[in-house]
């Protein structure tokens, strides 16, 4: 049995409309707190769980700065325009509200904040965070990125380039799950996210650093994603459904926070990169392509998956698996629209940011395998 390292995470709290609890949960903090800077994004902002939190806080005493301005995938100037804010606070704590991007940008702000250095100083670790970090607290409004728990936070350069920080001081204080705040996402975002938090929990349980005590969470989070992901697409307002996928992709949040990732992660950065694909998708494309080799190099742990994703326990049967339901969820796996190059999407793959997803990879990934799994990709 080999050795490993679990680094715990703060108090999570689960429960249909726990949010309305979120006075408290800041009046525990550590710290005295008179101001909330609350970050979200536009889709949060325009569905109304912006204000509604907002109100809660402003409830129970908090002055309340809002920062809202972020679409899409995180990038460096909206975690440094986030940090400003931060800064110019009195007594803050920061409350981030949304999906892995508002979440991404939330926790990073907090931690730089003590800081005047902006955030593409701390990419891939070039720079030590500042001490300590402002209090914080993460509510997930999607079911896949896990952020709420990790102790990564990805953004994108100047340069388009997705890079990101990592260290235990992003990891929050106190998360909140609150099902009901996931149920006005749109079928095709629940989809994606849902994914993504099936990749997460897929490569957790595979990738070379893999441990028996993360093993239980991830393939938990497997099994909780296969009973419940299709019922969230198909009928939006099933809470317990939505409890369950909140609970899979925070479960598989933890497990790679400890594990990371495998080469779909590797894929899905490299195809956001170059062609602008969606996280989920992405991810759920590289994945795709992967499973047959990685179950072939790890059969055990493959068996255990495809056990967890409903059938039997046999390494074979996980990549069909696993294509099944990208089928059922109606996932486009096509990128003919993006007219890109293999050679690029191989080399971006490779890349310096990347080698730690491909070395942790369950199979061994060459140079010459990445350009034929670029291929694969592009020609689906």
């Amino acid at each position: 049995m080999k050795n490993f390292h679990f680094q715990g995470v703060g108090a999570i709290s689960f429960g249909v409309d726990r949010i309305e609890l979120l006075g408290d949960d800041i009046d525990a903090l550590p710290n005295k707190v008179t101001t909330v800077v609350l970050i979200s994004d536009a889709g949060v902002a325009s569905a109304g769980i912006t204000d509604r939190v907002k109100t809660i806080l402003e409830r129970c005493g908090y002055d309340v700065v809002a920062f809202s301005d972020l679409d899409g995938e995180p990038k460096s100037e909206s975690v440094d325009e986030a940090a400003a804010i931060v800064r110019d606070c009195k007594q803050p704590c920061v409350v981030g509200l949304g999906g892995g991007s508002a979440l991404d940008v939330a926790k990073l702000a907090a931690v730089i904040a003590g800081d005047d250095s902006p955030a593409e100083d701390y990419a891939l670790c070039a720079r030590s965070f500042p001490k300590p970090a402002l209090p914080r607290i993460m509510i997930p409004t999607t079911a896949g990125t896990g952020s709420e728990v990790t102790l990564t936070a990805i953004f994108s350069t100047h340069e388009g380039r997705k890079v990101w920080a990592w260290g235990q001081e992003l990891k929050p204080e106190s998360v909140i799950l609150d099902p009901r705040l996931t149920v006005s996402l749109p079928k095709s975002v629940t989809a994606a996210t849902g994914l993504d938090a099936l990749v997460h929990a897929i490569e957790a349980c595979t990738c070379k650093a893999r441990n028996t005590f993360t093993d239980s969470f991830a393939l938990n989070a497997i099994s909780l994603a296969r009973q419940h992901l299709m019922t969230v697409i198909e009928k939006p307002d099933d809470l317990p459904a939505r409890g369950g996928m909140l609970l899979a992709s925070t479960l598989a949040g933890i497990a790679f926070g400890s594990t990371g990732t495998g080469a779909a992660h590797a894929i899905g950065h490299a195809l956001g990169t170059v062609a602008n694909v969606s996280h989920g998708r992405s991810v759920a494309i590289g994945l795709d392509v992967l499973l047959k080799r990685n179950a072939e190099a790890s059969p055990d742990a493959h068996a255990a998956v495809a056990e967890a994703l409903g059938g039997d326990r046999n390494p074979l049967a996980t990549a069909s698996a696993f294509r099944n339901l990208l089928e059922l969820t109606g996932m486009n796996l096509s990128l003919a629209d993006k007219k890109i190059g293999p050679a690029i999407l191989a080399a971006v793959m490779m890349s310096e940011e990347n080698i730690p997803m491909i070395e942790n990879n369950a199979s061994r990934i060459t140079t010459t395998d990445a350009l034929d799994l670029a291929r694969q990709i592009l020609n689906q």
